[in-house]
């Protein structure tokens, strides 16, 4: 092929171009026809192997042309409409859906599983009669909520009869024989009552030999001069040592030795947490020397049964619900032995109580 002059004119960089291009196609043509020869007997080759011997002859006598037919991926450099920097994705695996599981078994309920939702089903139709009848008190929906009450009142007579009869048989749950309970007949709560007296008297005369009373007073207080007599007969009836402290100065007829308040009342009420403008009289309040406690027994005027009942009240608290004198009333009661705990085990000195002095 010549190439012939024309009369265009072309720079010498565009010249050197043309010719390289056209010398690169030139070149390139017997190569180019030499891979299609080599693409070709490759391709028969590849049909040859594929195809079984008996039927080779036969299929090549009948289609010449069979064996040309094998598709053939061409070179990459036929390809380059495809583009260079990227590769093609591998087709996607087909993923074999698992099977669909079983359905499970349902799980049988407990009994009290099954017990706790037909209350709870019971519960919510009973809300909801009660509602609708409130919002609509027809005859119908009045009566619906009417029937479903008295299934409700049903359940809980047979639930307190049947607790009632397992309760007989349950001798340790009654508080009347644990001594945490007065008994309902006659004369069981005479015995009760006789026991427990006895009993707190004389957990009061043991806890008088480790604790003090502080009495505070003032004279121009009324339910002053009713407590002080009341008190006294308190300290002569059980030992108690009461330390008198007036607030104004002055004195009674009972406790005419008593001391003038420097700040004990206001010490005494923040060690029981009470506030001093709520600190009022007549104040009575138990004290334990040794280990320097202090707790109300009471404010205002009080009785002598009141006041044995409160002292004896704060050995049951700290006790836990107890004490030892719910103790006592039980072997008394029932027959059982009473071990010595409490404060009454205590050995109390009556030299400790000078420390109550203020």
């Amino acid at each position: 092929m010549l190439l012939r002059p024309t009369s265009l004119s072309f720079s010498l960089p565009s010249r050197l171009a043309l010719l390289c291009s056209v010398a690169a196609a030139l070149i390139a043509q017997p190569v180019v026809a030499q891979e299609r020869a080599q693409e070709g007997a490759q391709a028969v080759a590849q049909a040859s192997a594929t195809v079984p011997a008996s039927a080779s002859l036969d299929g090549a006598a009948a289609r010449p042309d069979a064996l040309l037919e094998a598709p053939v991926e061409p070179r990459y450099w036929r390809r380059s409409r495809e583009g260079w920097f990227w590769q093609k994705d591998p087709p996607p695996v087909a993923v074999p859906k698992p099977a669909p599981a079983a359905p499970r078994a349902a799980k049988p309920l407990d009994p009290d599983d099954r017990d706790l939702a037909e209350l709870d089903a019971f519960k919510v139709r009973l809300e909801r009669a009660l509602n609708v009848a409130t919002q609509n008190p027809t005859e119908a929906n009045v009566m619906r909520y009417l029937e479903m009450l008295t299934q409700a009142r049903q359940k809980a007579s047979t639930f307190a009869d049947m607790a009632q009869a397992v309760a007989v048989r349950m001798p340790w749950i009654d508080h009347t024989l644990t001594g945490g309970g007065r008994p309902s007949l006659p004369g069981a709560q005479r015995a009760y009552d006789t026991i427990r007296m006895q009993d707190r008297d004389q957990l009061l005369r043991e806890m008088a030999q480790t604790h003090g009373l502080y009495f505070f007073f003032r004279r121009n207080c009324a339910y002053c001069h009713v407590q002080a007599p009341m008190l006294a007969q308190f300290q002569k009836k059980y030992g108690f040592t009461v330390y008198a402290v007036t607030l104004d100065g002055g004195t009674l007829p009972d406790f005419p030795n008593a001391v003038p308040d420097q700040g004990l009342a206001e010490k005494v009420a923040e060690a029981m947490g009470v506030p001093t403008q709520h600190f009022v009289v007549p104040a009575v309040v138990l004290a334990k020397p040794a280990t320097r406690e202090v707790v109300p027994v009471g404010f205002g005027a009080m009785t002598m049964d009141e006041m044995a009942d409160r002292v004896a009240m704060v050995v049951r608290v700290r006790d836990g619900g107890a004490g030892r004198g719910s103790r006592h009333a039980l072997a008394a009661l029932v027959g059982v032995d009473a071990q010595p705990q409490g404060p009454g085990a205590e050995s109390g000195d009556p030299s400790l109580l000078r420390g109550l002095r203020p």
